[in-house]
């Protein structure tokens, strides 16, 4: 692109400096042109003087032989001075030798046998010089006759007549060399318009073109890789969710729980894998948001400590948590991102300090905002502590995670207008303080009750998955019909009353979108259904909520998600 921009400016360079050098020549012609017509008026002006002069003279003299004054006398004098100086004036050389003002025709006008005006003005001019100096004025020169005076001025009047053509000539040259100009500029300006502008044209749509092409394709790759990701983490959680149900469920003797803890550790990390996956593709396609939910504060930093426990074991380092009780209230805010901070920065903890403990602290200090603390007794921000540190992040050893964890961090606290410090340690280890403004709903004690009995449809094609979300429902007490798609979901929401509706999205002959879709516009009910999907696709999750979804719950499910999904859907009937 900047190739294309340098070549588009080169040629709108070149054609500027063109069309700058043709005006530049246009106005100095115009300005010649001026000046010429200004020395041609003036010599114009001189050769009729000289005429008018020649009869002043004549008739001076005439005057004088009759009426000799003194002031005749000077009158004379002066124009036979003026008449010497034009035509001096007139037959004035260059230092060349070339004439000024006197083209071929003059020059033979003024020197040829024929007419000899050069020196027929000089004869008059020593005529009136001899005539002053006389005594004897009675005597007129012959010069002063009025046959050979006619003679004379018919010889300027001619002299005349020739320095005006010789004005004309100029004036037609210029006017023919102008217009010249003007045609070569049009000519100059349609080359350009054809050998720069339309070609510059042509490039740039091309180039736009070009553009648009990969702005598709990038557009649609980054749909394919949307579809991708989202069909991956479909695929994997269906199945994630069956193997975090069976450890769940898993009865093991007090020498196993050692392997139970390590499964269930395993299982979650996988989990946060998936996350942060869908958490990247949020954010690369723009559609990153925050989903603030009402919820227990403590129990929220306590689910992400008790995950860290069994890696912590595994290397020998003491995880110390120290949260306070007034954190056990009910808090608006996104918990799940707050979660995900909490993991990165308890990941990090434990990625760089090889000996010692980590301390989890956590207070409301003006029940208004959430100070939350990591301490760990590592390397320090001094030794390039992964934080402040993007070139060990490119040389770090360590493989775990997806390598997006301060980017994230930085993100999430960002938008719930959150600070973040980071702190060295005497003499050794770190400390990462957050402070995050929080709002509490509901004080300790105050719960959202759930309805006593509840008859829900749920809407599964994959049988694992409907026999662990009718365990669920199973209890707390809730009933439950299954239907394989959903067609024979709309039969039987036509046919029977239901509470809640937990319907998937991908399913055979029938998906969740079409459903949804029938029951609302179609069946016109109201029925509050929940969509419980693996499916990760914002683009899928807006849709089934323009098409009438209340709520919705990423696979796998546990307990608590769908407990705090039917309270929030309830609630907001």
């Amino acid at each position: 692109m900047l190739q294309v921009i340098a070549n588009i400016r080169s040629r709108y360079r070149l054609a500027l400096l063109v069309i700058a050098i043709l005006s530049c020549a246009t106005a100095l012609l115009l300005q010649s042109l001026i000046s010429i017509q200004k020395d041609d008026a003036q010599v114009i002006n001189v050769a009729g003087k000289q005429r008018m002069l020649s009869q002043k003279i004549a008739w001076y003299a005439n005057t004088m032989h009759q009426h000799n004054t003194l002031q005749h006398k000077k009158s004379l004098q002066q124009a036979a001075r003026d008449f010497k100086y034009g035509h001096h004036f007139l037959i004035k050389k260059a230092e060349s030798g070339e004439y000024l003002y006197l083209d071929d025709a003059l020059i033979s006008h003024y020197y040829s046998p024929e007419s000899k005006l050069a020196e027929q003005s000089e004869q008059f001019y020593a005529a009136v010089a001899l005539f002053l100096q006389s005594n004897d004025l009675s005597l007129i020169p012959e010069e002063f006759e009025v046959d050979e005076v006619e003679i004379f001025l018919k010889q300027l009047d001619k002299a005349v007549s020739l320095f005006e053509q010789q004005a004309k000539d100029k004036v037609t040259l210029i006017s023919y060399i102008e217009l010249g100009f003007w045609l070569v500029t049009l000519c100059l300006l349609f080359i350009e318009l054809k050998l720069i502008f339309q070609p510059m044209e042509k490039h740039i749509m091309t180039t736009l073109d070009k553009y648009q092409q990969q702005k598709q394709h990038a557009e649609l790759v980054s749909q394919t890789k949307e579809r991708f990701i989202a069909r991956a983490s479909h695929e994997f959680r269906t199945p994630l969710q069956g193997l975090i149900n069976a450890i769940n469920e898993l009865e093991t003797s007090t020498s196993q729980q050692t392997l139970k803890q390590q499964a269930q550790y395993c299982s979650s990390r996988l989990l946060n894998i998936l996350d942060e996956l869908h958490e990247a593709q949020l954010l690369s396609s723009g559609q990153w948001q925050l989903t603030p939910v009402k919820s227990n504060l403590l129990e929220t930093l306590e689910a992400v400590i008790h995950s860290y426990q069994f890696s912590y074991q595994q290397n020998s380092i003491e995880l110390v948590k120290d949260l306070s009780a007034e954190l056990n209230c009910t808090v608006e805010l996104d918990h799940r991102r707050l979660q995900q901070v909490l993991g990165e920065l308890l990941n990090n903890a434990l990625k760089f300090t090889k000996v010692g403990q980590v301390v989890v602290s956590a207070s409301l200090p003006n029940h208004q905002q959430l100070l939350l603390t990591v301490s760990d007794t590592g390397i320090g921000f001094s030794k390039q502590y992964p934080y402040l540190s993007t070139l060990l992040e490119i040389q770090d050893t360590h493989f775990q995670g997806m390598q997006m964890g301060l980017a994230r961090v930085q993100h999430i606290l960002r938008a719930q207008n959150a600070n973040i410090e980071f702190i060295d340690k005497e003499p050794t280890g770190a400390l990462v303080s957050i402070v995050l403004p929080v709002c509490i709903t509901q004080e300790q004690g105050e719960t959202s009750q759930l309805p006593h009995k509840l008859h829900c449809l749920i809407v599964e094609d994959n049988p694992l998955n409907a026999m662990i979300l009718n365990g669920i429902l199973k209890a707390i007490n809730y009933t439950s019909d299954l239907a394989e798609n959903g067609l024979i979901a709309t039969g039987k929401v036509a046919d029977s009353n239901y509470d809640v509706i937990f319907m998937d999205l991908n399913m055979p002959v029938m998906d969740g979108f079409r459903a949804i879709d029938i029951i609302r516009q179609e069946l016109s009910l109201a029925t509050p259904i929940i969509v419980v999907t693996a499916n990760t696709s914002q683009a899928d999750l807006e849709k089934a909520y323009q098409l009438g979804a209340d709520g919705h719950v990423y696979k796998p499910i546990n307990n608590d998600t769908i407990k705090k999904a039917l309270i929030d859907v309830l609630n907001k009937g």
